[in-house]
């Protein structure tokens, strides 16, 4: 799941204006320059997209709604969309001090608190799918996929002895995450929570932890390597998507955001550099850095700048809602080619989406814009995915019409874009970047239980890890 550089993007706006030590870049993927894809000809689920429906209201070019990834090169960023050229779309995150509770209160409401209904499922009744027998050294590195602010990402291959007693894939993706730098960069209960919650999911759109370790310096994160690159790679060579291949790739994120909300967790970092594609062309969410269980609201102002949904600009409190408006955000972007808020600044763009004026292209279809604007409502009780339907309501809208849903989240549909890899350890959609030094790895290189004077050094140790 990680490959080559993973540090800001091209074409992204700037993070929002913060000290150093609050700012969290995203620990992913990258893509790899001069990679190719084979288009499928076939038809999409459905064939065509809906071209006319009498209810709905085909309205003005410009409207008023009234309401450690792998990253790729910045070459491979590059395009015609208006986004600022020199700037970087990146992950941050602001502890607000002004509201610490998670309970629910409407807005403008004084009175008591409204009764929080239960989660349709509880995280800590599931499994945890740790493989404890795995060792480190039972590890051997391949290659770096990406780096990040305090980490970076490596494809590493399972040595044959422990292969054997094992049933798993030999190469995986090893997120590796420098302990002073999280302890610095006050990402500590990020990067727990993180672990907790891929330990317990198991969705086929969502990357899969199989272990954890550590070392005197470093945390190890052991993930899925998913191959075909970010989507991001793929939206900018294309441009932009079809209504169809985009309801194909949508569908997949509205199916894993369900099952994430049914534990509670709200995922907060939805973007095209968070979406991995995998040697069948089907999505993987991954980066987990920002995922929270929240019964109704958080108040961290966290996310990436275009992506953050009015209520957490305004420190309003968020939670499941925020995931359904970045849904819209995404789906115009895909459609589009860039994001309907954008802007050389963070503060700008924050500006645009509070106005809430959104710049329809002349040749959407109404049905794709309805869709939009249900995302984007600015009253979250009246968003879509949020309202007494629930996630059901976004399934049965109408411009989902004709997916087999069932059969999508089997994975039996078959995907727009199939990335041409040819074998487990193909990373053509990543920069290649050089190993890390061994030094910067002990962990990897020697079991450091034998060395009980290296383990001395271990100043912040990290349990359960």
């Amino acid at each position: 799941m990680d490959e080559p550089i993973f540090s800001g993007v091209t074409g992204r706006s700037s993070s929002l204006p913060t000290s150093s030590d609050d700012l969290r870049e995203i620990v992913c993927h990258p893509s790899r320059r001069g990679s190719h894809v084979m288009v499928v000809e076939g038809p999409i689920t459905p064939p065509l997209s809906p071209e006319k429906v009498d209810n709905l209201q085909v309205q003005d070019d410009i409207i008023m709604d009234t309401q450690p990834s792998y990253n790729s090169t910045a070459s491979e960023h590059s395009s015609s969309s208006p986004h600022p050229p020199s700037s970087q779309r990146t992950s941050v995150e602001l502890e607000n001090p002004v509201s610490p509770r998670d309970t629910y209160m409407h807005r403008g409401d004084t009175s008591s608190t409204t009764p929080i209904p239960p989660p349709l499922r509880v995280l800590e009744d599931e499994e945890e799918h740790i493989h404890r027998s795995l060792k480190l050294t039972d590890f051997e590195v391949k290659g770096t996929l990406g780096t990040g602010t305090f980490g970076r990402v490596l494809l590493v291959k399972l040595r044959s002895t422990a292969a054997t007693q094992s049933n798993t894939t030999n190469f995986f993706a090893m997120k590796v995450l420098r302990k002073t730098e999280v302890v610095r960069l006050r990402q500590v209960d990020h990067v727990k929570a993180e672990r907790h919650i891929l330990s317990r999911v198991r969705h086929p759109f969502i990357v899969d932890l199989y272990a954890t370790f550590q070392d005197s310096l470093n945390i190890y994160m052991l993930l899925s390597y998913v191959p075909g690159g970010e989507l991001f790679t793929h939206l900018r060579r294309a441009g932009r998507f079809s209504p169809d291949v985009t309801r194909f790739y949508l569908a997949t994120i509205v199916l894993a955001l369900k099952y994430l909300h049914s534990f509670n967790i709200i995922y907060r970092d939805l973007k095209p550099e968070n979406l991995l594609l995998d040697h069948r062309g089907y999505l993987r969410l991954t980066d987990f850095g920002f995922a929270k269980i929240v019964d109704d609201r958080t108040w961290t102002l966290c996310g990436t700048p275009e992506y953050l949904a009015p209520e957490i600009i305004q420190s309003d409190g968020h939670g499941k809602p925020a995931d359904w408006w970045a849904c819209g955000i995404l789906a115009y972007e895909m459609m589009v080619g860039y994001p309907p808020f954008f802007d050389e600044t963070a503060y700008g763009i924050y500006e645009r989406i509070l106005d809430g004026k959104i710049q329809w292209p002349r040749d959407m279809d109404p049905l794709s814009r309805d869709l939009i604007k249900g995302f984007l409502h600015p009253d979250r009780t009246k968003r879509l995915g949020n309202m007494i339907a629930g996630p059901q309501g976004v399934l049965d809208h109408p411009w989902f019409r004709g997916v087999d849903w069932d059969a999508l989240e089997r994975r039996e549909i078959r995907a727009p874009i199939v990335p041409h890899v040819t074998s487990l350890d193909d990373t053509r959609y990543f920069t290649r970047l050089p190993l890390p030094p061994l030094e910067e790895v002990p962990g990897l290189i020697r079991d450091e239980t034998l060395f009980p004077t290296r383990q001395a050094y271990d100043v912040v140790h990290f349990q359960d890890f």
